[in-house]
C-alpha cells in the first residue's frame, strides 16, 4: 500500500469493518486471488432490490451475473419470499436419495418431464452447473457401463471452457 493511500476500511462504520475483518480471517471464498484479497478483502453487501445488489454503505451495483445465476427473478420478490416462507414451515429440505420424495419435488418433475420433448420424463435435480455437469458425466459412464462397454469414458468439451469448478465439471 503507498504511504498515502488510505487503508480499506477508513471509511468503513464499525458494524462493516468487524464483518469486513471476520470475512477476511476466515472465509475462503472460491475463485480468490489471495495476494489482493489480503489487503483488499471482501465488498460487503447487505442489501438486495430487483436486479440490484447495495454495499454497506448504500452503493448500488446492478448484478449482471444474477447471484451467480441463481437469483434471475432478481432480489425483493415479495411473492417468492411466502412461498418459500410457507414451504420452510411445511418440511423446509430433506433428501430425495433413494427412495424419498417431497410434494415440491415431485411437482416440479412432473411438470419439468411434461415440458420434456419426446420420450424424455425423467428429470434429476441438481443445485448447480457444475453439479450437474458432474451427474452428465456420472450418468454417461454408468450408461456405458451397463451396455457392457466400461471403458467408453471419453467427453468432448470446448477448449478453456468453463464446465464448473466440481472435479469433473473442471477436468473437463
Amino acid at each position: 500500500m503507498a504511504a498515502s493511500a488510505q487503508p480499506v476500511t477508513a471509511n468503513m462504520d464499525p458494524r462493516t469493518r468487524d464483518l469486513w475483518e471476520k470475512d477476511r480471517a476466515h472465509f475462503l471464498h472460491p475463485w480468490t486471488h489471495f495476494d489482493s484479497f489480503k489487503s483488499e478483502g471482501s465488498l460487503v453487501l447487505t442489501e438486495a432490490k430487483g436486479a440490484r445488489v447495495f454495499d454497506s454503505q448504500g452503493k448500488g451495483y446492478l448484478d449482471g451475473i444474477g447471484g451467480l445465476w441463481c437469483v434471475n427473478i432478481g432480489y425483493g420478490r415479495k411473492e417468492m419470499a411466502e412461498a418459500i416462507a410457507e414451504q420452510a414451515l411445511k418440511l423446509p429440505f430433506y433428501n430425495t436419495f433413494v427412495d424419498t420424495t417431497n410434494p415440491p419435488a415431485a411437482e416440479l418433475a412432473a411438470k419439468v418431464a411434461s415440458l420434456a420433448p419426446g420420450d424424455l420424463d425423467h428429470v434429476f435435480f441438481t443445485t448447480s452447473g457444475s453439479e450437474s455437469n458432474d451427474t452428465a458425466v456420472r450418468l454417461i459412464h454408468f450408461y456405458n457401463a451397463r451396455r457392457g462397454k466400461p471403458h467408453k469414458k471419453h467427453m468432448i468439451a470446448r477448449k478453456d471452457g468453463y464446465h464448473g469448478s466440481t472435479y469433473i465439471a473442471m477436468s473437463l
